[in-house]
């Protein structure tokens, strides 16, 4: 047996085979585990990350044929199933790595398209080289001519993928991986010319794969080995550019009124990344405004840039996931892509890195970074640092925008401060003016009140002195004679009547003119409740509301004297008619407001908006309601309500109900026919519960008068309630 024979055998027979394929996963493993190592110091190294991949999915195959060799071991006879499988893995694997090392090399379509040709012919010659296999099992797939199709095949791959590799640019795999593909590429050629009888395997291709595998490692160890030499020198460049990146920052929150804050920052940054250009923009509802950007011949100030986010879908996407995004230029083409690297002064679109800003998960915009399209080793110059940089980037921004709010509401409370001081001295000022205006106003009318007062003590000395001379006339004998003024002339008799009726026409014409002066403190004191001349205070007001309504007594007692003079001498006359009580009610309630305001009263209403007129005198109708309600008023208790309701009776047609309840504890039994009894509180003492008696016996008179009915009901220690029957007006 010859040399070649017997090394044939050796990887074919026995444990040789299993030796083989735990060899051959070793070596990937290991070509693997080092391109993982580099892709880890080197994030953007793209020739590592293709490694890693197609080390995986070797092992992944490795994994296939032990399970293979497995299932043929206990199920088959021996060669049926793992010949053919071997050929088409070792193939899809040789095609994986191959495309990892050659750079320029297209995305994952073109192994990924080849491995699934290998798989769909090996899934046609499977069936029948097992068919065969379990009728001849002295039938040998060495040598056969699907075996000579895999070797065939095999051989055109490695050379073309070897010849490539030695006409690109040095680079790490430019010796080592090309002599390992011309490796397999002879090792496939052997098996043409010399097959060796009598077995299933191809001993010379795996000789070549045991060939080609450690040129292959020495080159993972070359790429390993220069990241780090490139990793390790840069660290000390790295670290540098991160001191002056801090300063930069620390420096724009130290800036003030420079246009450009962030200049050296960024110029740091774009050196430490490797970048060709970098950018700061804030988000404003669908836009990007670039409020800073750094690069070779770009302005140093940038707030003239806005980005629309809809024209950069890529870009608000990876904004609104808060999550770091990375494009290439072929994610980027199209106009939009175009305008943005023209306006940083780049002519063809490259890599694109966008970091979202966002602090406390407030999103405040994004910073870009921009790497040139022709170096894709650039990439790799990035060693982890931009995420930490963009958070530290965020929180200066944040901390900027607060220190401008903060100066902003500085700014309007200094304002609003200084306007709130002006404001106030203005008040001041106006409230001094109009206290001696009110000051003048309130001495003016204290006279005018004296004078007043003044008036009325004369008025009274004056009623007094009539009132005598009345009395004193009306005691002298009447008609005595010219000769005897002492005695009575019996024929000549004077009536009687006539000292009475000249009393009491001087009673009402002194009553008369009592009343001129009382309406005009009247219109005085609304004047000055009204606040036409001045603001009052509350003491003033108080005192003013007291005046009114003693005013408005006396006015009332007069106007009673001159209705019991009148209906004594049958001179007052109702003029009955269709009457609305709800205008009558308004005057009355505006005419008591200073009673029930001084007592702290209030009034509830029970009274329809729908209610039909009444037949009544209007002067007679706002009489009985006014003495009704001031009886409530005078005899309830402070502070109290006093209740007012007007309804109709379903039962009793053709009448209004009006009723007047008051708190006044309440009119004893015995005293209750007593209540409307004209003159009865001028000659025994007042009736508790009642306010106004006089007042009351004008009300019962006018009631009865217009064809009415009045009563009282009392609860002792509660009130009372003065109810009043009136016709309805029958058109």
């Amino acid at each position: 047996m010859s040399f070649t024979q017997t090394l044939a055998r050796l990887l074919t027979e026995g444990p040789a085979s299993l030796f083989y394929h735990l060899i051959l996963g070793l070596a990937l493993e290991g070509l693997g585990l080092m391109a993982l190592e580099t892709a880890r110091r080197a994030p953007g190294n793209r020739l590592a990350r293709r490694l890693v991949l197609a080390a995986g999915l070797g092992l992944i195959g490795r994994l296939v044929l032990f399970g293979a060799a497995f299932a043929e071991s206990q199920w088959l006879p021996a060669g049926t199933l793992l010949p053919p499988l071997e050929r088409a893995v070792d193939l899809a694997t040789w095609t994986w790595i191959g495309w990892a090392m050659i750079e320029e090399a297209p995305g994952l379509w073109l192994p990924a398209l080849h491995t699934a040709v290998v798989l769909g012919i090996y899934g046609w010659i499977a069936p029948g080289w097992m068919s065969l296999s379990m009728q001849d099992p002295t039938f040998f797939y060495a040598a056969t001519p699907s075996d000579r199709a895999w070797m065939l095949w095999t051989m055109g791959l490695a050379l073309g993928i070897g010849g490539w590799l030695l006409s690109r640019s040095p680079s790490v795999f430019q010796g080592s991986g090309a002599l390992g593909f011309f490796a397999l590429a002879l090792g496939a050629l052997l098996q043409l010319h010399m097959p060796i009888a009598g077995t299933h395997l191809a001993p010379w291709a795996r000789l070549g794969a045991l060939t080609a595998l450690p040129l292959w490692l020495t080159g993972a160890y070359r790429l390993a080995l220069q990241t780090a030499q490139r990793v390790s020198g840069e660290s000390g460049e790295a670290a540098e550019m991160w001191r002056v990146w801090s300063r930069g920052l620390l420096h724009a929150l130290q800036a003030q009124g420079d246009p450009a804050p962030f200049h050296e920052a960024l110029r740091a940054a774009r050196m430490l990344l490797g970048a060709r250009w970098t950018a700061v923009g804030l988000l404003q509802n669908d836009r990007l405004l670039i409020i800073a950007r750094e690069g070779e011949g770009l302005p140093r100030a940038g707030t003239d840039l806005t980005l629309p986010l809809p024209e950069y879908p890529q870009i608000g996407e990876a904004i609104l996931r808060r999550y770091p995004s990375f494009l290439t230029p072929e994610d980027q083409q199209g106009e939009a892509g175009q305008r943005l690297w023209q306006a940083f002064g780049m002519g063809t679109i490259g890599f694109l890195r966008i970091e979202p800003l966002v602090v406390q998960n407030q999103l405040l915009g994004a910073w870009l970074i921009g790497h040139p399209p022709e170096n894709r080793h650039g990439l790799s110059r990035d060693p982890g640092v931009s995420r930490p940089m963009a958070e530290l980037l965020a929180q200066t921004i944040s901390l900027l925008q607060e220190r401008e709010r903060k100066a902003t509401l500085e700014a309007a409370l200094r304002s609003l401060q200084q306007e709130h001081e002006e404001q106030v001295q203005r008040l001041e000022a106006r409230h001094a003016e109009e206290r001696q205006m009110l000051q003048r106003e309130i001495n003016r009318w204290a006279t005018r009140a004296a004078e007043a007062e003044e008036e009325r003590e004369r008025w009274r000395r004056r009623a007094e002195e009539l009132a005598h001379l009345i009395e004193a006339r009306a005691s002298l004998p009447v008609g005595a004679s010219a000769s005897n003024p002492g005695a009575i002339p019996p024929s000549s008799p004077a009536p009687e009547t006539a000292p009475e009726s000249q009393r009491e026409e001087l009673i009402l014409a002194l009553l008369q003119e009592l009343r001129t002066p009382l309406t005009a403190l009247l219109g005085y004191t609304d004047l000055l409740l009204g606040e036409a001349v001045g603001i009052l205070g509350a003491t003033q007001r108080q005192f003013l509301l007291r005046m009114k309504a003693n005013i408005e007594r006396m006015a009332g007692l007069i106007r009673e004297t001159l209705q019991i003079v009148a209906r004594e001498a049958g001179t007052f006359q109702l003029e009955p008619g269709p009457l609305p009580l709800t205008e009558i009610r308004d005057q009355v309630l505006q005419q008591l407001q200073p009673v029930l305001q001084e007592r702290g009263l209030r009034l509830t209403l029970e009274w329809p908006d729908d209610l039909p007129p009444v037949r009544m005198d209007r002067d007679a109708a706002q009489q009985v309601l006014y003495h009704l309600l001031n009886n409530a008023a005078l005899c309830s208790q402070p502070g109290t309500a006093i209740g007012l309701q007007a309804r109709l009776n379903p039962e009793v047609p053709g009448v209004l109900f009006l009723r007047v309840r008051d708190t006044g504890g309440g009119i004893p039994l015995e005293e209750v026919a007593r209540v409307f009894i004209p003159r009865y509180r001028a000659t025994t003492p007042l009736i508790p519960g009642v306010g106004d008696s006089i007042g009351l016996s004008i009300a019962r008179a006018l009631v009865e008068a217009s064809g009415g009915r009045i009563w009282v009901e009392s609860e002792p220690g509660i009130g009372s309630t003065f109810t009043v029957v009136l016709p309805l007006f029958d058109g």
